[in-house]
């Protein structure tokens, strides 16, 4: 069952190494399409000690992934990887963002970042722990002007559960 996001809001979450966290936009009774494309916008995702494993920020020419440290000495930032917007112009009310926790060799693993099931993005996980929340932040708690979806439907499967065509974008995107 999809838990409903709402901005500026975080919700409770399990999401673990070997599932798969998917966002789809929801009207929730709004009938203004520009609200869901209007940027920036961006999603977090929180361990158990707060640390942002994973932000992903939508603006209009990039999307940015970045995680930060609470406990640092220094900034707390990460690598920062950012791909253009151009092969995807907005996200809509059909448009999904899905990641996928997988485990690499690397300490932590990493996520595959899916925008309609097309791969953008692996980011390497830097800070331990599951992601324990999620959060969403849009116009409406970044600024005046609300912008990005009003909400995002937000559901984890485990990838057995998933159809084959979409398992298959989880191994071709490795």
């Amino acid at each position: 069952m999809a838990k409903v996001l709402k901005p500026g809001r975080n919700i409770p979450l399990n999401f673990t190494s070997g599932t798969v966290l998917v966002l789809k936009p929801s009207p929730m009774g709004t009938t203004d399409s520009d609200t869901y494309q209007k940027l920036p916008f961006n999603i977090k995702l929180f361990n158990a000690t707060d640390d942002i494993l994973l932000c992903i920020s939508f603006s209009t020419k990039r999307i940015t992934f970045k995680d930060y440290a609470l406990r640092s000495l220094g900034n707390g930032q990460g690598k920062e990887q950012s791909v253009d917007r151009s092969f995807n112009q907005s996200v809509t009310y059909g448009d999904t963002v899905s990641i996928h926790h997988y485990l690499t060799d690397s300490k932590f693993g990493r996520y595959q970042i899916l925008l309609n099931g097309m791969t953008v993005c692996h980011f390497d996980k830097r800070l331990p722990g599951p992601t324990t929340q999620i959060g969403y932040e849009n116009g409406s708690s970044l600024a005046s002007n609300p912008r990005g979806p009003s909400y995002w439907n937000v559901s984890v499967y485990q990838i057995g559960d998933l159809l084959p065509e979409d398992r298959l974008a989880l191994v071709r995107g490795r």
